[in-house]
């Protein structure tokens, strides 16, 4: 079930928080992980957490959250689950103060929420490109809009964008989603040059094909995917590196940077057969 609460009450915050509390442990940091009930996040949630992260789980499904952040403290981690619909600034800035009052300030960001539908150009409706531009991009702003005066005060602080390699060329029946990334992109890239000289780090991931519950939903040929684990361990790696960029896998990246000096006819030919041939 998806619940999408407005406000998340800080007596239910320490209620939420007591039990993750109670278990001893390293702790690295706090760090706040949103779309962390399903695929990428939550895989990125339960590494952080065996890394010594006390992370804040954010997602609208309050029970796959419940779920997880038992998983979490049974291990011997902290978890705070908050559900949140990024798609609303108020949800988004009530979920940074819940898990700042309960775990700590944050000090790491992963901006992880997002999801993907078919832009039909017969169909084309403005309130679903809308809808997907709240929650690709500006749902990472909110939370960036949360987290940062924090950041800059203690003067450090990471920031982590999961974008995709869509945004940088669109590819068929991808318009909306290709545009909330490439616009979630350029905002963390600009970022990053700003706040170099101030102590905070700017990760941008950007995943080809992953084989998640989001793109099993799929049904053309998706080159060069990835398991989710395998996934997860790139992406960790670029987090504890502090990369300002990593885009993956090598094969699909490497196409997509050659392709932006391509003859846009010869990309559009290449990028239309892909999406043409089914998935096997």
């Amino acid at each position: 079930m998806d619940v999408l609460p407005g406000r998340l009450r800080a007596s239910s915050a320490r209620r939420l928080a007591s039990g993750a509390l109670r278990r001893g442990g390293r702790v690295s940091g706090v760090a706040l992980v949103t779309g962390a009930s399903s695929g990428l996040g939550k895989g990125l949630a339960r590494r952080l957490a065996a890394e010594g992260w006390a992370v804040g789980l954010a997602a609208r499904r309050a029970e796959a959250l419940t779920a997880l952040a038992g998983e979490i403290r049974a291990a011997g981690g902290r978890a705070l689950p908050v559900p949140t619909d990024v798609a609303e600034r108020e949800a988004v800035h009530d979920a940074v103060r819940a898990v700042e009052e309960a775990l700590g300030p944050v000090d790491l960001l992963v901006a992880n929420a997002g999801v993907s539908e078919m832009t039909v150009p017969d169909e084309l409706d403005a309130e679903r490109v809308e809808f997907l531009c709240r929650v690709n991009y500006l749902g990472a702003v909110y939370a960036v809009e949360a987290v940062l005066p924090g950041m800059l005060e203690r003067r450090r602080g990471h920031l982590v964008a999961v974008s995709s390699l869509v945004a940088f060329g669109g590819l068929p029946l991808t318009a909306a989603y290709s545009a909330s990334k490439a616009a979630l992109t350029n905002f963390f890239e600009s970022l990053r040059i700003d706040l170099r000289p101030r102590g905070v780090d700017v990760t941008v991931i950007s995943p080809g094909y992953v084989r998640t519950p989001m793109t099993e939903a799929n049904r053309h040929r998706m080159p060069f995917l990835v398991e989710a684990d395998d996934a997860v361990e790139r992406m960790m790696r670029s987090i504890r590196r502090r990369r300002p960029a990593f885009a993956f896998p090598r094969p699909l990246s490497t196409f997509v940077w050659l392709a932006q000096v391509f003859p846009r006819g010869l990309y559009d030919r290449i990028a239309a057969r892909v999406r043409r041939e089914k998935r096997r």
